[in-house]
């Protein structure tokens, strides 16, 4: 009786010890581990001297300023696959065109803003 008490004690406590262990998946032979992503801001800043009014002239060097900053925003995934990163995309882009007529001694002109988001897979 004690035997088979015994047996049953056993045998419960190695279907239990069975149940609780960790299952860890083996990747295939030759496959590379899952690389992490990370989510990288750039912001970029600059003033442009110049009339604020809404001349051609003015228009087009707010339009110049833009470009530039697209322009920025486009070149950046180079630099990043350059530096720390396999891949390289633009989630997200802001830009902002801020006129600056304050008078006395600050030059006129406006400031060009860009904020980028980029989503990148580290080397």
């Amino acid at each position: 009786m004690r035997r088979g008490l015994l047996t049953v004690v056993i045998l419960s406590l190695l279907t239990s010890a069975s149940a609780a262990q960790t299952v860890v998946i083996q990747q295939r032979p030759g496959a590379t581990e899952p690389k992490s992503e990370v989510r990288v801001q750039v912001n970029m800043s600059f003033f442009v001297a110049g009339a604020v009014n809404n001349s051609e002239a003015s228009l087009k060097s707010q339009e110049d300023s833009r470009r530039m900053l697209y322009d920025s925003a486009g070149r950046e995934c180079d630099v990043l696959r350059a530096t720390i990163a396999s891949d390289c995309r633009i989630e997200s882009i802001n830009v902002n065109i801020n006129r600056n007529n304050y008078g006395g001694s600050q030059p006129e002109g406006f400031t060009a803003n860009g904020n980028f988001g980029f989503k990148v897979t580290l080397k």
